[in-house]
């Protein structure tokens, strides 16, 4: 009899270390031609932007850091809030 293992959450998406699979495919892609730049050119600006990617996509807890900045710039530049005050019994 076989016995299949399978993950709590199937439906969760597949992660590799701190970042989902697709991003950590962008950020391998982009070191590699990164490193072809800088060999080539001796700038260190495409690398600068993969770093950078590399910080916003990481994930703890199933929470990007990307989203994170996401909804502090929605709560304190786009939406709107409402302050009420109730006069005391």
């Amino acid at each position: 009899m076989k016995t299949y293992i399978y993950p709590e959450n199937l439906k969760a998406t597949v992660k590799l270390w701190f970042w989902n699979v697709r991003d950590f495919i962008i950020i391998c892609t982009g070191v590699v031609i990164s490193v072809m730049i800088f060999a080539k050119l001796w700038t260190p600006v495409p690398m600068a932007f993969t770093i950078c990617y590399a910080f916003i996509t990481l994930r703890a807890e199933d929470t990007a850091i990307m989203d994170y900045m996401t909804s502090a710039f929605r709560y304190f530049c786009i939406t709107q809030r409402e302050y009420r005050w109730k006069k005391g019994e």
